[in-house]
Parts: structure tokens; C-alpha cells; sequence
């Protein structure tokens, strides 16, 4: 019974590795690469607000930046705390960026998520026009 409580915790960093850790660190990632163009682009486009964009972006990696950490040093000591637990993470870890990495291309979750962080800030005609143009 000793072995398969110890498979559970190894199940259980590698689900948190892949379903947790990966996404989030992307998503941290994202804000300074295809997030900040993006909405540089939004500027020059003239859907948005140069101010709105320095007002909210370094708000937004900031917090990616601490959700992360936390999330990879906590993952870091459960795995530094079970024998073997480096595989179990880094397998986990590396197949969820491998599955994830769509996060940090340009895609329509670029401007899902540029809604959701200026909500109520852009002129949703132009962004509409652009959609429907670039998509």
C-alpha cells in the first residue's frame, strides 16, 4: 500500500506540473512578449489608449510574474521534499509546455484575453473590424 500512496503523490505533482505550473508560467511569459505587441498594435490601430495601456500592462506582468513564482516554489518544494519528485515535475512541466505553448503565439486568445484586461477601454467597433480582418 506504501508504493501506491507514493504513485499518487508523483501522479499528483506531475497533474499539477501540466495542469497548473505550465499554463500559468506561458501565461507570465505572454505578457511580455505576444500580450505586449499586441497591444502596442492596439495602440497604433487606434482601438486603444496609449495611457490605458501603461496604466494596466505593468499591473498585469507583475502579477503574472508573482503568480508564477509562487506556483514554481511551491512545486519546487513538494517536489525537493519526495524522493524522485524532479522527475515527476519535470515530466509533468515539460509536457504541459509542450501542450500549452499555443499561449504564447498569436492567436484569438491574444484578443480574448486583451478584452478581458481593458474591458471597457477600447473602442470594440475598431477591435471588431480588425477581427474580422485578421481572423
Amino acid at each position: 500500500m506504501d508504493d501506491f500512496g507514493i504513485l499518487l503523490i508523483y501522479a499528483a505533482v506531475a497533474a499539477f506540473s501540466f495542469f497548473v505550473a505550465a499554463p500559468i508560467t506561458l501565461n507570465a511569459i505572454s505578457t511580455f512578449g505576444v500580450q505586449k505587441s499586441f497591444a502596442q498594435d492596439m495602440i497604433d490601430r487606434g482601438i486603444i489608449k496609449e495611457e490605458d495601456v501603461k496604466a494596466l500592462q505593468p499591473k498585469k506582468q507583475l502579477g503574472g510574474i508573482i503568480i508564477a513564482f509562487i506556483v514554481l516554489a511551491a512545486l519546487l518544494i513538494v517536489s525537493l521534499n519526495i524522493k524522485n519528485g524532479f522527475i515527476s515535475m519535470g515530466v509533468g512541466l515539460i509536457v504541459g509546455l509542450l501542450r500549452f505553448r499555443h499561449i504564447i503565439q498569436f492567436n484569438n486568445l491574444t484578443v480574448k484575453r486583451f478584452q478581458n484586461t481593458y474591458a471597457g477601454k477600447y473602442d470594440n467597433t475598431k477591435l471588431n473590424e480588425y477581427i474580422r480582418k485578421t481572423f
